[in-house]
Formats: structure tokens, C-alpha cells, sequence
């Protein structure tokens, strides 16, 4: 990789095409992490069978609940925070 120009250094078409490629290169690399990883996080687990199913959708219950229960706190405090401002 190329650091900047010094004084001495002249910048031409072809230094600037090839740190153009080598970008486009570096942001095509970045996108196929991003999309990996996107898929890799919302890729439902696979279904299991018996007791570890059970336990599965337990967890899933869960998880769900817990979500829930989180955001009806933060909607409470948002509009606690909202009614105290009319009040003064």
C-alpha cells in the first residue's frame, strides 16, 4: 500500500488508478464481510429433535419475553421522561 505523496513525488493518472483499484478492491472485501456476517446473524438455527428441541423453543420463549419486557420499560421511561417536561 502506498502512503502519501512526499513534495517530491509526482502524482499521475496511473498512481491515482491504481490506489483507485486497490480501494474499489478493499471496499468489495468489506461489503463480502458485511453481507457474511448479516447472514451469519440472522440464519435461523437449525431445528433440533426431542429434549434439545423443547429446550430450543423454551429458549426462544425466552428470549422473546425478556425483548418484550425490556422495550415496555424503555417505552415507560421515555414517556415518564415526556410527562415530567409538560408538568413543570
Amino acid at each position: 500500500m502506498q502512503t502519501s505523496p512526499t513534495p517530491r513525488q509526482l502524482i499521475t493518472l496511473e498512481t491515482i488508478a491504481s490506489r483507485k483499484a486497490e480501494k474499489q478492491k478493499e471496499l468489495q472485501q468489506a461489503r463480502e464481510q458485511i453481507a457474511q456476517t448479516v447472514r451469519d446473524l440472522f440464519t435461523p438455527e437449525e431445528r433440533q429433535s426431542g429434549m434439545n428441541g423443547f429446550m430450543q423453543h423454551i429458549n426462544t420463549g425466552i428470549a422473546i419475553y425478556d425483548g418484550v419486557r425490556t422495550g415496555m420499560k424503555i417505552i415507560q421511561r421515555v414517556r415518564s421522561l415526556f410527562s415530567r417536561k409538560k408538568r413543570k
